[in-house]
């Protein structure tokens, strides 16, 4: 048994470490862009035609991918005044539940954005002309990290090491 939560604490570990570090390179590309977008409008006389439309999937996959971490974190908001008002094992059973019903949430949003990536595939972009399967992906990429990032802050290590594994990455 100890070696079975050993090997997943590591992987949890990595899986977090992975999520953390694709959030901050797709943070880094975003600005980037935007940058060069300002720079080449104003100083070249030379906007980039593509460079919206590309900010606009970094921006749109950081949120989904970005969300994973702040469910790990609980950083989410959420209103916690009647969950700490209630004894210590009713509060207990009550982020249970509620992790529950987020994993649900989450699968459906897993399923029905895979659905929507291959339903949508056949599409090509405005400037970009790549298919939309790469930008819907986002959506299940999301929420199988958010999924695997509530199993981790249960049974992962405590939130004091998850967040020395942030400080480690930037």
């Amino acid at each position: 048994m100890q070696r079975l939560t050993t090997f997943l604490g590591h992987g949890d570990r990595v899986v977090f470490w992975i999520t953390a570090t694709l959030a901050g390179a797709l943070l880094l590309m975003m600005s980037i862009l935007v940058i060069w977008m300002v720079v080449a409008r104003y100083l070249f006389n030379a906007p980039v035609f593509w460079g919206d439309e590309m900010s606009r999937y970094l921006m749109f996959s950081l949120v989904m991918i970005g969300s994973a971490i702040a469910i790990r974190l609980q950083q989410h908001p959420r209103l916690t005044f009647l969950l700490t008002a209630l004894p210590a094992r009713l509060q207990i059973t009550l982020e249970w539940l509620i992790d529950t019903i987020v994993i649900g949430t989450l699968l459906v949003i897993l399923i029905q954005g895979a659905l929507l990536a291959i339903d949508e595939s056949i599409m090509r972009t405005p400037s970009l002309r790549v298919s939309y399967l790469w930008v819907y992906l986002s959506y299940p990429l999301g929420a199988g990290l958010s999924i695997l990032q509530v199993f981790g802050r249960h049974f992962g290590p405590d939130r004091r090491e998850a967040l020395g594994e942030i400080e480690g990455v930037v």
